[in-house]
């Protein structure tokens, strides 16, 4: 295997680029992950092509050594020393193992989602990856992202998710409101305000569930061309959720009526 042993390799350069800049990741198409799981996420779902992986050497786990043995012939393994794998994991403890490649493209929505959710304007990274995490594990399919919602494969994001990413259809730069008169079953908007509660609302069928930023919510115009607008119910004067808490609440509601 080839080792990277100096700092200003140009592969090195473009690896700290993609983990930089947002721009760099949707030119090129390339995403980083970064741990053993979310490498083994990456090759087992089959949503990352063109995979790289880059192992610090000396290699001292087990998991580390299982994963590079057991990758397809196709997956090019380059080790790098220390002090430059260090330039290119996004941890401050690192696992030792790193994975570039390139996303393929979702199919464009065709109005099939079973359960999606349309996320607007959630800003921060690890919010977002919990949210997907959330909206994986009770059988969302589909996703929705707004222009100005934070990058779903960021790589904070990428380790809030879990590896959801894999697992869901996301669409990112969504125009929400054609999204929502494109969709054919119930859009359920989400208001700490709403005069309706979540046992209240038929969930069950096709459900499009909208969601809004940390501090704002839902706009009022899309709040306006959902079919119900519901809160969640809350005790001991509790104000509000945090937004990936609710969303996960919303979910589980929906999922637990199949």
């Amino acid at each position: 295997m080839e080792i990277i042993r100096s700092a200003h390799n140009k592969t090195i350069q473009r690896i700290q680029k993609l983990i930089r800049s947002r721009s760099a990741r949707r030119e090129s198409g390339r995403i980083v992950l970064d741990g053993v799981h979310l490498v083994q996420e990456c090759l087992e779902h089959g949503w990352v092509e063109n995979v790289q992986i880059f192992v610090e050497d000396p290699i001292t786990s087990e998991e580390v050594t299982a994963l590079i043995q057991s990758a397809p012939d196709s997956v090019a393994i380059t080790l790098a020393e220390s002090h430059v794998f260090n330039k290119i994991s996004t941890t401050k403890t690192t696992q030792g193992i790193v994975a570039v490649g390139r996303l393929k493209q979702h199919a464009e929505f065709t109005n099939e989602p079973q359960f999606a959710l349309a996320i607007e304007g959630i800003q921060d990274p690890g919010n977002l990856g919990s949210i997907l995490r959330s909206a994986a594990a009770f059988s969302v399919d589909t996703v929705f992202l707004s222009p100005g919602t934070a990058d779903a494969y960021s790589p904070k994001c990428l380790r809030g998710g879990m590896g959801a990413q894999f697992r869901l259809s996301i669409y990112e730069d969504s125009d929400l409101s054609s999204v929502i008169d494109e969709f054919s079953g119930q859009t359920i908007g989400s208001s700490i305000v709403a005069e309706k509660d979540i046992d209240s609302v038929d969930f069950k069928g096709p459900v499009l569930l909208l969601v809004g930023s940390e501090g704002d919510g839902l706009s009022a115009a899309l709040l306006k061309k959902a079919d119900n607008v519901v809160a969640i119910p809350l005790a001991n004067k509790v104000e509000s959720l945090n937004v990936g808490s609710a969303v996960a609440i919303l979910c589980f509601h929906k999922a637990r009526l199949r």
